[in-house]
């Protein structure tokens, strides 16, 4: 991943250097250099919360962003085109979703501390989406559902799509003690180990190539935000939230 100053510290993904016309960008700090919550509740000011992603949308050039309630399930909202989605405040949030899909003009976001946020672009329409994925989205493969929007409601094809995968609970960390009980069998093809540790990174190509997106099309960030210092995490007992923001201009 790149990091980049540029009014923020941003992070981005190589994958997309080539496509100009999508803007994106991993934000945790704020133009001081201190970190920067994007969530909503657990002591913090909204306020504060929509100024972060106000500087966030000027550090890329877009507009206000679109966001869904993230409720760790499997459905997808598929903006329309022109459609003017863009809460000031967690009571406009949209609820019941962990994807979204957008297109040009419209900014996306998602909330993240140790779920993946997945980042699917498809350069010839500038279509967008912003997947959040927890545990409990990869065993639901919200993932597989996204490709199957864009597909079946838009009519891209998943071999055009490009997909980066952002910094997550990685297999130094992802334990799950439980995983038998509330796991498919077919996950435990996903511990490097061979404990109760998951690649949760490796287990979101293997979706998106069953999706049907090729794997040279695919970027895995391979951070783990436990252990680094520069984003959020649930795990090591943080309660703010990093986002993940993406779209392309109109």
């Amino acid at each position: 991943m790149l990091k980049l100053t540029d009014g923020l510290e941003r992070h981005a993904f190589e994958l997309f250097a080539d496509h100009p016309r999508l803007r994106h960008g991993l934000f945790a700090r704020g133009p001081d250099g201190r970190p920067a919550s994007f969530s909503f509740g657990a002591g913090q000011d909204d306020r504060t919360v929509m100024a972060n992603f106000r500087a966030a949308e000027r550090c890329l050039g877009l507009p206000p962003s679109s966001m869904v309630g993230q409720v760790h399930g499997d459905r997808v909202l598929t903006l329309a085109a022109g459609e003017i989605y863009r809460p000031d405040g967690p009571e406009q949030v949209r609820g019941g979703y962990d994807a979204i899909i957008g297109r040009p003009g419209q900014t996306l976001a998602v909330r993240l501390a140790d779920c993946q946020g997945i980042l699917l672009f498809e350069p010839a329409s500038l279509t967008t989406a912003l997947v959040h994925s927890g545990w409990r989205g990869s065993v639901k493969n919200v993932l597989g559902r996204t490709v199957a929007a864009l597909r079946d409601e838009l009519g891209l094809n998943p071999a055009d799509l490009l997909a980066a995968v952002s910094p997550s609970l990685g297999p130094c960390c992802a334990q799950y003690r439980d995983w038998a009980q509330d796991f498919p069998p077919e996950f435990g093809q996903f511990r490097p180990f061979g404990d109760d540790r998951f690649d949760f990174q490796a287990l979101s190509l293997s979706q998106l190539t069953a999706a049907g997106l090729r794997p040279q099309n695919i970027q895995l960030s391979g951070v783990c935000t436990r252990c680094s210092p520069d984003f959020f995490s649930h795990r090591r007992g943080d309660v703010q939230r990093f986002a993940l923001l993406a779209g392309a201009p109109a």
